[in-house]
């Protein structure tokens, strides 16, 4: 399935209090969103059986809501701008931090983050320290649940990639949808979209139950609100029908 570069194999090995072994000026917004929200929020994959839920995106809109990657070339669709948007790949970060690529933009957003090794200096855009490809959710664990944030492991997946900042800013209840969790279809082209490279949905299934373990442990939950998706068939996640969830 590929093995990303930028992986810290050479690298001494180290624990989360001390940054994974790597040297980086952590940015101040990290501080100060710490356990600023709570309740709910909805993480949006772009997964085709987001198209099932449309008719209840005017509700959607109404409740605190992350979009990741690609998202914007549903926003027409979607009818409305998230609370934050997220970009946790290597892909859309270009000239060493200084620009996004475009299709992964979403100008509309409240907030603007990116995941990244490299510092993103963007404008408009927030830059959150991310772990080296080794370092892994599913078997480091994930971060945002305690007083200190390491830089976030990979969870091989954007949006529980992005769950740790969620968990870190206090929300306490998190729904996915638009997570089918394979390799075809997106929102905007349920028959022929893809995603840009064959992912390993083995390291995303083994990451999503260590996410979903974690945030029980700490009294907190989560659900998968994407109908026919594999997480909640497979029976890593619960689900839930987001009619229900916004009833």
């Amino acid at each position: 399935m590929g093995v990303r570069v930028f992986n810290g194999l050479f690298r001494p090995l180290s624990r989360p209090h001390e940054d994974w072994g790597m040297d980086i000026p952590w940015p101040s917004w990290i501080e100060e969103v710490h356990n600023t929200a709570s309740g709910r929020c909805f993480m949006l994959g772009t997964g085709p059986s987001l198209t099932k839920e449309e008719a209840l995106f005017p509700l959607l809109g109404q409740e605190i809501t992350w979009t990741v990657n690609r998202m914007r070339k549903y926003y027409g669709t979607l009818g409305f701008a998230p609370t934050n948007h997220v970009i946790a790949e290597p892909g859309p970060v270009m000239g060493f931090g200084h620009k996004i690529g475009e299709v992964y933009d979403f100008p509309e957003a409240q907030n603007r983050i990116a995941i990244h090794w490299n510092v993103v200096a963007t404008p408009g855009w927030l830059w959150c320290p991310k772990a080296p490809d080794d370092i892994q959710v599913r078997f480091q664990g994930i971060q945002g649940l305690g007083e200190r944030l390491a830089p976030l492991p990979t969870a091989w997946a954007s949006p529980f990639t992005s769950v740790q900042l969620a968990l870190w800013m206090g929300y306490d209840e998190i729904y996915m949808l638009g997570l089918d969790t394979t390799n075809q279809g997106q929102a905007w082209d349920v028959e022929f979209g893809r995603t840009k490279k064959p992912r390993n949905i083995r390291s995303i299934l083994e990451c999503v139950e260590r996410v979903r373990r974690d945030i029980e442990r700490a009294g907190r939950q989560i659900y998968d609100c994407s109908s026919g998706g594999r997480l909640n068939e497979e029976g890593i996640l619960e689900y839930r029908a987001l009619e229900e969830v916004l009833a």
